[in-house]
């Protein structure tokens, strides 16, 4: 462990999927995505396109407190395959508005201008509630037959989208009725399947969902599950059967192991609520022979050990409590099982007892306290083997519960007691870093100086000195700092961050005042370190302090001629151009992408394929471009994408595409026509994604130097009809709005973050509550914010209010949108009134990548979609 963990948040992942006896538990934990890099997509958490029944209460007790133990958590809306409900008696089911309609290919039936169009657009945008009106007055009028059908299909959608789940019903049986022959038959059966199931219609849902199994049988295993959802929740014990029995049908419809082992839990929590214990935990067995993720097997021992219980055999249902604490401690299900043998009055070591609750004290608020006593038991049994090991997380647990001193003793302890103990490096660095906290510098520097002394082999020595360096750098004492990170490089230079403390270095002699100092460093730091990632703002710092290389090309041109689109060269071509950074370089005019011409697409995208990848032979490149290979087209993952995406599930639709993209992604002539495709479908972000990628296999340049409409794939202009409308309603550049989308989202409005921020904005719940008060919108719920309307309206009015806040500066209003205004002031009193230190004096690296990253790509949008001539 290298680093100071004194509040450990220790994430559970509660496992793939979602069924608890008598109660529904939350979704499962997203996959983290990082904050989005040059050219790359964010994650989209996926939720689970299957709901979990609701089963009646089972006779299943609810563990007792205990000093360790929380109340049971309520239960937590879900998605239910695009339908968000919160458990009841009778749930009441609302359709997902995280799910955008993606408009079909231009037709006669849909010129611009027209009213069908316009209805259209509406609902790409998700504003289904302006479209619904417009979709009417076109059937209310003389329609022709083709605009009938579309404005018919639409409609539907748009009701179901919006909410009205049984003016929904009664448009998709309308839509039936009237085009039995129409290609998306299936597709206009399944969702009227699915918008009975939302208005809690089950009775009219499960013939309708067979109805769809007997025209297509692609979500074969997504609507058996249904079925057996809808028997599931059926209070007739009777219809249980039904439902195990459609779960059996999804079972052997999917090869998807994690779609399996969530069936077999519906299956298990139906047997357990009819008290068939025998076959619950066989159903639990057989998740736990495939199951692989150690959260998720806890939850599984857990909930298998409460089957037992209840069947009376308490034994056997203790050992498989025991196997969740011993084997998995880090788990939450881990610390319920826990709670389950305490309260029982089961023997449990402890120190495992210890571990398992220092782990979930994030989590739960007595845990931490717990963690203490047993520590302090197992401290005082003879013996103790692993005394040292308890003593360390101890020490952890009692700075959790603010208790410095004694955490600083228990350190002490093990220093003390222990001199062999792998904890005890790491302990010297706690117990540093702790002095630090105190504001006591001079013990804190000290006892850096004794790690590094008593432990010069340890990877934890060059991380004392960087922090002794840094604590002298947040005291203000600069040269003190810069010589601290100079000599962490001299002792150890290949240390992963040596460069990185002579880039430090560097900085602090340059916030001392001292430029022949921050130059000499620097110089040192190219010729140590020549492949060094901070190169690129070395050579820009060498080159604004006017310094002379040795060779005849200045610092500056060295940026430029390394990297001409990297933030370093095009903050060098705007201090040389006189151009500036405020919003007074804004043009707030609307933007308008060119006419998407697919034919001259695909002949331009041929044209260039031809002259660099290995193309079939006998095949034109243009044609091979126009029509997606076989070898994609007959893959299940695909047609199951197509099948997605068509019934409006598309974060679903997004996960099945990405195992496409993989097969695809070092073929250059498939990725190409898949990103033909991908854009013409709406799927902005894949498109994206594969145009970057064909121009980084391009071995004779970059996407800069691509064909253009390569670079249009790659820096969409989605959605520019609320890009110019909101950006012009609050005086900013829509192309900036652009650029900020792009990194956040890449145009994707389900996008989802780790932290929970959504849509095209990658607006924060909270914020977006915030922002809904402010703009008066009384009606705004969560899931407004995936709609492309709401989300782009949201992150203009944001980043507006971020560029008045900071003086109309925009790469200071952009650190506030995604550092908080509050992180923003506290960079700007450190750096005055120097926008470049203020960029390198940002703490939150992601931040820092983040305005540079925009910044990079709004020249580039203003270069794709703007002429000399428009500034």
């Amino acid at each position: 462990m290298s680093s100071c963990r004194w509040l450990v948040l220790v994430g559970s992942l509660l496992g793939a999927l979602a069924l608890l006896a008598g109660c529904v538990s939350a979704p499962p934990t997203p996959t983290p995505i990082s904050a989005v890099q040059r050219d790359e997509t964010p994650v989209v958490v996926v939720q689970p396109a299957s709901p979990s029944p609701t089963i009646p209460p089972s006779p299943t007790a609810t563990p007792s407190p205990t000093p360790t133990a929380t109340p049971n958590p309520t239960p937590v809306p879900h998605v239910l395959g695009g339908l968000t409900a919160t458990p009841s008696p009778t749930p009441t089911m609302t359709f997902s508005s995280t799910l955008t309609a993606t408009p079909p290919a231009q037709t006669t039936a849909q010129q611009p201008g027209s009213p069908l169009s316009a209805a259209m657009r509406h609902q790409h945008n998700g504003d289904y509630e302006a479209a619904i009106p417009l979709y009417q007055a076109v059937l209310d009028g003389v329609p022709a037959p083709d605009q009938a059908r579309e404005a018919h299909y639409g409609l539907a959608e748009s009701l179901l989208l919006s909410g009205d789940y049984t003016a929904a019903a009664a448009a998709w049986e309308a839509f039936v009725a009237a085009y039995p022959t129409d290609s998306r038959l299936a597709h206009a059966t399944l969702m009227l399947a699915r918008a009975y199931r939302a208005a809690n219609d089950c009775a009219r849902a499960v013939p309708a969902y067979q109805a769809y199994l007997a025209r297509e049988a692609t979500l074969a295993d997504m609507v058996h599950e249904w079925i057996g959802d809808c028997y599931a929740a059926d209070l007739d014990p009777a219809a249980w059967e039904k439902a195990i029995a459609e779960y059996r049908l999804a079972l052997a419809a999917t090869g998807d192991r994690s779609i399996q082992v969530g069936l077999r839990e519906k299956i298990a929590g139906i047997y357990l609520a009819r008290t068939d214990y025998a076959s619950t935990v066989a159903e639990y067995d057989a998740i736990l022979a495939v199951a692989k993720i150690e959260d998720y097997r806890a939850k599984i021992d857990y909930l298998t050990g409460q089957a037992l219980a209840a069947a009376g055999q308490a034994e056997e249902a203790y050992t498989r409590f025991l196997r969740a604490v011993n084997s998995y401690p880090r788990a939450e299900y881990a610390y319920q099982s826990l709670v389950e043998l305490v309260s029982a009055g089961v023997a449990v070591d402890d120190l495992q007892r210890g571990i398992v609750d220092y782990y979930a004290g994030a989590d739960h608020v007595d845990a931490y306290g717990a963690a203490i006593r047993a520590f302090d038991r197992y401290l005082e049994a003879t013996p103790a083997p692993k005394a040292d090991q308890a003593l360390y997380l101890k020490a952890l647990s009692q700075w959790a519960v603010d208790q410095p001193d004694a955490a600083l003793k228990t350190l002490q302890a093990l220093i003390d007691g222990y001199p062999n103990s792998q904890y005890l490096d790491d302990a010297w660095l706690e117990q540093c870093a702790a002095y630090a906290a105190q504001g006591d510098t001079g013990r804190a520097f000290k006892t850096y100086q004794d790690l590094t002394a008593f432990f010069p082999a340890s990877d934890l020595a060059p991380q004392a000195l960087l922090r002794v360096a840094k604590l002298h750098e947040g005291e203000g004492a600069y040269v003190l700092a810069a010589a601290q990170y100079q000599d962490l490089q001299s002792r150890f230079p290949a240390f992963e961050n040596a460069d990185e403390a002579l880039w430090q270095a560097g900085l602090a002699y340059y916030r001392a005042g001292d430029p022949p100092q921050a130059t000499a460093v620097w110089r040192a730091l190219l010729a140590k370190y020549p492949k060094s990632a901070y190169r690129l703002k070395t050579l820009y710092w060498l080159g604004k302090l006017g310094a002379k290389p040795e060779g005849d090309t200045g610092y500056w041109d060295q940026v430029v001629q390394a990297d001409p689109n990297s933030y370093y060269a095009l903050r060098i071509a705007q201090i040389r151009s006189g151009d500036t950074v405020t919003a007074g370089r804004m043009i707030t005019a609307p933007v308008e992408p060119p006419v998407w011409d697919v034919v001259q697409a695909q002949a331009d995208i041929g044209t260039w394929l031809a002259g660099w990848a290995k193309l079939p032979a006998g095949v034109e490149s243009d044609s091979f471009v126009a029509t997606l290979p076989v070898s994609l087209t007959q893959r299940a993952d695909f047609r199951r994408a197509q099948a997605l995406l068509g019934v409006g599930l598309r974060r679903e639709a997004l996960a099945a595409s990405d195992t496409v993209r993989a097969a695809a992604w070092s073929d250059p002539p498939s990725l190409a026509s898949l990103t033909l495709y991908w854009h013409n479908q709406g799927l902005y972000g894949l498109a994206a994604r594969g145009a970057s990628r064909l121009a980084g296999l391009w071995p004779a340049g970059s996407i800069r130097t691509a064909p253009l409409v390569v670079q249009h794939l790659a820096y969409p202009l989605a959605y520019a009809d609320l890009l110019s409308a909101e950006a012009g309603a609050r005086n900013l550049d829509p192309l900036l709005l652009a650029a900020l989308i792009r990194q956040e989202s890449l145009f994707e409005p389900a996008a989802e973050s780790y932290a929970g921020a959504r849509g095209l904005g990658q607006v924060m719940p909270a914020t977006g509550e915030g922002i809904a008060r402010s703009l008066a919108m009384t009606d705004f719920v969560l899931d407004d914010l995936y709609r492309p309307w709401v989300s782009v309206r949201f992150g203009a009015y944001y980043l507006s209010i971020q560029l008045h806040r900071f003086d109309n500066q925009i790469l200071i209003a952009l650190a506030a949108y995604n550092g908080g205004p509050g992180n923003t002031l506290r960079w700007l009193a450190a750096a005055g009134d120097d926008l470049d230190l203020f960029v390198e004096v940002i703490t939150a690296s992601q931040s820092r990548l983040y305005l540079q990253r925009v910044y990079e790509q709004y020249l580039t949008y203003e270069r794709l979609y703007r002429t000399p001539g428009d500034r």
